[in-house]
Order: C-alpha cells, then sequence, then structure tokens
C-alpha cells in the first residue's frame, strides 16, 4: 500500500499558506480574466490585481482553500469569484458556466506558471521550456 491509497477525501487533503505566492499577484497580469464575459465589463489594471482563492473543495467555515488554488485576477474579476458582485457571477454561471470554468482552469495553470518564473514555485529536477 502506497501513501496515495490512503486518500479518499480530497477536502481533507493539507493546504498550503504562502505569503511568497499572494505577493506575488501584485502588479501581475489578470491570469482570471471573466469579467470580459460580462457586456460593458472589462479587467481593471495591473495595479488592482490580488491573489484570488478560486472556487473549488477545501473551502469551509472560517477557512478558503489551499494557496495553491490561486489564480492572479484583477478587482473586478476578484468581486465576481468571490461574490461581492453577486449579479456579475450570476450572469456568468447562466450564460458561460462552461467558458468561466475553463478560464478559471486555464488562470490557474498561467499563474503556476507565472509563480514558476519568479521562483515562487520550485519543481525540483524539473526544466523550464520556453
Amino acid at each position: 500500500m502506497n501513501e496515495f491509497s490512503r486518500i479518499y477525501r480530497p477536502e481533507m487533503l493539507p493546504k498550503i499558506r504562502s505569503d511568497a505566492i499572494m505577493e506575488a499577484a501584485n502588479g501581475a497580469p489578470c491570469t482570471i480574466r471573466i469579467a470580459s464575459f460580462i457586456p460593458g465589463r472589462k479587467c481593471l489594471g495591473r495595479d488592482t490585481t490580488v491573489g484570488c482563492h478560486l472556487p473549488i473543495w477545501g473551502k469551509g467555515t472560517s477557512t478558503k482553500v489551499t494557496d495553491m488554488a490561486v489564480g492572479f485576477g484583477c478587482s473586478a474579476c476578484h468581486d465576481i469569484i468571490d461574490g461581492v458582485d453577486r449579479e456579475a457571477r450570476r450572469y456568468l454561471e447562466e450564460h458561460y458556466g462552461a467558458a468561466m470554468l475553463d478560464r478559471l482552469l486555464k488562470g490557474l495553470t498561467e499563474t503556476h506558471a507565472l509563480l514558476i518564473q519568479k521562483g515562487v514555485i520550485v519543481v525540483p529536477d524539473g526544466e523550464i521550456i520556453v
């Protein structure tokens, strides 16, 4: 039996908290880019970008998801993800649900690439290919 055969509840996996991940969002481009799906809206500037915890497993009362599930989002996209802009979130879910999930996944992988490029995430024996 290996170490992975004992894990049967993904929501119980350990979470990462990292100031370096969260701070890396400062001045970064918005990798989420979901605000532009809404007519008349667009992403805001890099000066509003923060680390956005994506809506996946692990979220609970008084706890956020792991910092490994952070995408870089401008304040418009962050408000949509967090549900602050409920009207926009509802509109996206009703009209562009699959596209929104696609953007979140692509934004997460783009964020990881930027974190690797900045040296925040290090992969032992990994090779950066450009």
